[in-house]
């Protein structure tokens, strides 16, 4: 699957060295992470974990499928989801991560797209009103594309920041 969002260029990784050894870092991640399934999909609503909380998800010894909690009245509800892998080389830690947009959100834009493709299926002949109509269906999956390719980005800036934080943090 990824690398069809690869293809798609909805699918981001990066690599950070950072001064502290994997089980620090593991811990000081758990404290920000509220342990919750890794589909994303439960129960609990994210306005009712707690708020010392910045990331839901899952975290291994040496893995973890973490995603931004969204919070009240947020308007970037487009959070990408973050799997990582930490490594250990010489007390310090090696995190490999990887950017890539929830199940949820491809499905939002699948639908958009089938719901463009069929308008415009079936209006080939229609009016002018049908077409403007198709139209706005087109522009709205194209931008919701690209609002999902910005979440990529700025899921990656916000991540490398908090990760460089954790590990400078006393």
């Amino acid at each position: 699957m990824n690398s069809f969002y690869k293809s798609i260029g909805l699918y981001n990784t990066i690599t950070i060295d950072l001064n502290i050894n994997s089980a620090e870092l593991i811990q000081r991640l758990w404290k920000v992470t509220y342990k919750t399934n890794t589909t994303f999909i439960s129960l609990e609503k994210d306005s009712s974990i707690p708020t010392r909380f910045e990331y839901r998800g899952m975290i291994d010894a040496n893995t973890f499928t973490i995603k931004r909690r969204a919070r009240l009245f947020d308007m970037n509800r487009n959070n990408p989801v973050f799997h990582g892998t930490i490594s250990d080389k010489n007390g310090q830690s090696s995190v490999s991560v990887e950017f890539f947009p929830s199940g949820f959100q491809i499905f939002n834009w699948v639908m958009i797209l089938c719901f463009c493709l069929i308008m415009i299926s079936v209006n080939i002949q229609g009016d002018q009103r049908d077409l403007m109509f198709a139209g706005v269906a087109l522009v709205i999956a194209v931008a919701q594309y690209f609002i999902l390719k910005r979440g990529i980005s700025r899921g990656k800036y916000e991540f490398e920041r908090e990760l460089i934080y954790i590990a400078q943090k006393p």
